[in-house]
């Protein structure tokens, strides 16, 4: 059987195929015929939707027995009268109208459908997110700290009505909390600072600082929103505010190798970057008001400073362990305004800054950092003790803070000390460094980039 390979086509009874010829496109038409030019039945044939049969006067009873015999029952038979050929066209228009009727019901019930879908394939993964942080909150934490700029020891100071906009590399879903680094911030005053987050919709999510006048002694403040923030996972920025009459101290981070993540305002330059922390947490779960830092007591009195090296009495190597035969030091580096301590294989190496005027010390604490980059890991500390009270035979470990352990190669950190012993005036700051595992100590340069001191009386600039 010879038929056309298109997609459409129309049966058509070999008695009348001369006058539809006529009438039709030849690609429409397809005679069941033998290559002998005997007569066959028709048949579906595949990939091809037959419109309808077009058979002569009183031949419509057989068609469609043969048709139904072949299961081709909705193919249409139309009787043509070859003396009234318009008929036959008003038929087949009818039939097209009809069959394009329905296909574009049809298309409308399949986007409707889609549509559906589309809903119920959401509503699916909205669903599988909450049971899936559900399943993450039964045996792991529900907040976590996802970025984390730790104070590099610059400041940059505000004043009048400044702005500071930073884009985070994060995205905004989730984020519940965010800590900046403010380290001369007195908690007894209003400083007119609003923070906001804008999401990837440009909408701003405003922070609320989550103190009531308590100073935190590592100078971290809190800003917190009323729930963890919905919409696109894309990145957001960071704007901050300032509206006060005086001055406002703000810590800056690393510096940025991406300038599209760097502070751009008033007295920033190109590469700065907030310290800031970035907390995230799950639905329904907030971060406590206060921070998880060493908080000062509630002497609306105390005053916070941030001294960096070159305002403090130059170092020096106070103890070192008794068999070291390695290259061992302490040192101001005055290019980078820091002090460095290189420490040995044997143990511990203490730096001391001797008869800094600390009056009624609260607390310490030294922005530290490894500043090599092929540099083992590190193990800081910063301690402090009335000026003179510990000798060279003295120990000193005794008036050391915590250490931080297993500082990478130049990662950075913040490194705190309580006073044990109070101090009245004058004090020794001391610093020290150890290897964290059993390796040469090439190219250990522990730095410590500034100390932010807690006291009860003001610090004056002629006494640093």
């Amino acid at each position: 059987m010879t038929m056309d390979s298109r997609r459409f086509g129309l049966f058509v009874d070999p008695d009348i195929a001369g006058a539809c010829q006529h009438l039709l496109p030849p690609a429409l038409i397809a005679v069941p015929v033998s290559s002998e030019g005997n007569s066959v039945e028709p048949a579906p044939a595949p990939g091809r939707a037959w419109l309808a049969a077009l058979v002569g006067p009183a031949k419509g009873s057989v068609w469609r027995a043969r048709l139904n015999e072949r299961g081709m029952a909705n193919v249409a038979v139309i009787e043509v009268d070859p003396a009234r050929p318009e008929h036959m066209c008003q038929e087949l228009l009818t039939l097209l109208t009809t069959r394009l009727d329905t296909y574009e019901q049809e298309m409308g019930e399949t986007r409707l459908a889609s549509a559906t879908l589309r809903r119920e394939n959401h509503s699916d993964k909205t669903r599988f997110r909450e049971i899936e942080s559900f399943l993450y909150s039964l045996g792991n934490p529900q907040i976590a700290r996802s970025l984390s700029w730790e104070p590099s020891g610059a400041i940059r100071r505000l004043s009048g009505e400044a702005t500071i906009v930073q884009n985070i590399p994060l995205n905004a879903v989730s984020i519940t909390a965010l800590d900046l680094w403010l380290p001369e911030m007195p908690r007894n005053r209003d400083l007119g600072l609003s923070l906001s987050i804008i999401d990837a919709a440009g909408t701003a999510h405003e922070l609320t600082e989550a103190y009531t006048g308590e100073e935190t002694r590592g100078g971290w403040v809190r800003f917190l929103l009323d729930a963890p923030l919905k919409g696109d996972a894309r990145n957001c920025s960071l704007v901050l505010r300032f509206t006060g009459n005086g001055t406002l101290a703000v810590g800056m981070g690393p510096r940025t190798p991406d300038r599209s993540f760097a502070a751009r305002g008033d007295g920033m330059e190109e590469d700065d970057a907030l310290a800031l922390r970035v907390w995230k947490a799950i639905a329904g779960a907030t971060l406590p008001e206060e921070p998880l830092a060493l908080l000062a007591s509630s002497n609306t009195g105390s005053h916070a400073r941030f001294l960096s090296p070159a305002s403090l009495p130059a170092p020096q190597l106070f103890a070192k362990p008794a068999s070291a035969s390695d290259y061992v030091t302490a040192d101001y580096w005055e290019n980078e305004d820091v002090v460095m301590v290189h420490p040995s294989r044997s143990g511990a190496v203490c730096a001391v800054i001797r008869d800094v005027p600390l009056p009624r010390l609260s607390h310490i604490s030294a922005i530290v950092t490894v500043g090599h980059p092929q540099a083992p890991n590190l193990n800081m500390a910063v301690g402090v003790a009335p000026a003179g009270s510990i000798g060279r035979d003295g120990l000193w470990q005794t008036c050391m803070g915590p250490w931080v352990h297993g500082l990478p190669a130049l990662g950075w950190a913040q490194a705190h000390c309580v006073p044990t012993s109070r101090i009245n005036g004058r004090a020794d700051i001391f610093l020290a460094v150890s290897l964290a595992q059993d390796v040469p100590n090439d190219l250990s340069w522990g730095l410590f980039r500034g100390f932010r001191v807690v006291t009860a009386d003001l610090l004056d600039d002629a006494d640093t």
